[in-house]
């Protein structure tokens, strides 16, 4: 009876794939390439950015899904990105030592409308995938939205980098020692990020790199 049962949920709702809806499987093997190239190396003004897939229309819709639809396995493959740009960004001589990594908040409102926070859950995921490696890393959510912000979906770079201005505040926590990591699902104008390096810096607390799963790879979009 299950048999039959899954086989009619497959044919009226076929597995497809999330990057471009290609009927058969999960991720096809054009979208998924993006996801299992090797972490990349560029920079958002002085700091370091780890990411492993390109931003294009695919990815965007891998991205969305994880967020708005809990998609586990979008989910599941942006946090793979995510740990493994760290184990790539860290040294190997100090992988057993304790990291830290916090995260780019999520508005109030994205939160309430999803009924998740998504970056929250991601840095958990994160986490368990670090141990499995020997990396033992601890997620603290250091940074909170301190004021309210408009949607940046259709705002330029120079319009993000003014509405982002001032957002982000430091929760009265200890600073954390060792290796910090920011992290972020996508990276595009690098608007969020810079606030949050902000932020952070004038609380004295200093990061090790910028991690993503994702990101714009070109220089003249990361400023």
């Amino acid at each position: 009876m299950l048999k039959t049962f899954l086989a009619l949920k497959e044919l009226i709702y076929p597995t497809t794939c999330a990057g471009c809806n290609l009927i058969g499987t999960q991720i096809c093997n054009t979208c998924g390439e993006n996801w299992l190239a090797a972490p990349k190396l560029n920079f958002i003004g002085k700091h370091k950015l780890y990411f492993v897939a390109d931003y294009n229309p695919q990815s965007a819709r891998i991205i969305l899904s994880a967020k708005e639809n809990t998609n586990k396995f979008c989910i599941d493959l942006l946090a793979r990105c995510i740990a493994r740009s760290i184990a790539f960004a860290l040294p190997v001589s100090i992988w057993v030592q304790q990291i830290t990594i916090t995260t780019v908040p999520s508005s109030p409102a994205a939160i309430r409308r999803r009924g998740r926070d998504h970056i929250s859950e991601l840095a958990n995921q994160v986490v368990k995938l670090l141990a499995k490696e020997n990396i033992f890393a601890t997620y603290i959510p250091i940074l909170y939205l301190a004021k309210n912000i408009r949607d940046q979906s259709k705002l330029n770079s120079s319009q993000r980098a003014q509405n982002l201005s001032g957002a982000f505040s430091i929760k009265n926590c200890e600073i954390p020692k060792g290796d910090l990591f920011l992290i972020d699902d996508l990276v595009t104008t690098g608007a969020s990020i810079q606030e949050g390096v902000r932020a952070l810096a004038n609380a004295k607390i200093s990061i090790t790199a910028v991690i993503t799963a994702c990101a714009v790879g070109r220089n003249s979009l990361i400023r």
